[in-house]
C-alpha cells in the first residue's frame, strides 16, 4: 500500500489581458476548489517525475480554462500555468 504523502503547490495562471486577470481574481475561490480537487486526486509516483509534473501542469491549465469557459470568458486568454512552488514529501 502507498502511504499518504504531502503535496504543497503554488500555482500562477498567466494572462496578459486585464479583464481576464480580474475574472481570475473574482473566481479565486472556485479556481482554488477545482485545483484542490485535481491535486488531491494525484498519486505521488505519477507526479514525482518531470513528465508527471508536466502532465499535472497541463491538467491544471485545462482546469483553469474550463472554469473560465463556464463563466463566459475566453479560455484562450489563460495562456499558461506555472508551478512557482512544488514540494512533495
Amino acid at each position: 500500500t502507498q502511504s499518504s504523502r504531502f503535496l504543497q503547490v503554488t500555482v500562477e495562471l498567466m494572462t496578459r489581458d486585464s479583464s481576464m486577470a480580474q475574472m481570475l481574481k473574482d473566481n479565486d475561490p472556485a479556481i482554488r476548489n477545482d485545483l484542490l480537487m485535481l491535486f488531491g486526486g494525484q498519486i505521488a509516483n505519477d507526479i514525482g517525475t518531470r513528465d508527471g509534473k508536466e502532465m499535472l501542469r497541463k491538467e491544471t491549465l485545462e482546469t483553469g480554462r474550463s472554469l473560465v469557459k463556464n463563466e463566459g470568458g475566453n479560455p484562450e486568454l489563460v495562456e499558461a500555468v506555472y508551478f512557482t512552488t512544488f514540494v512533495m514529501q
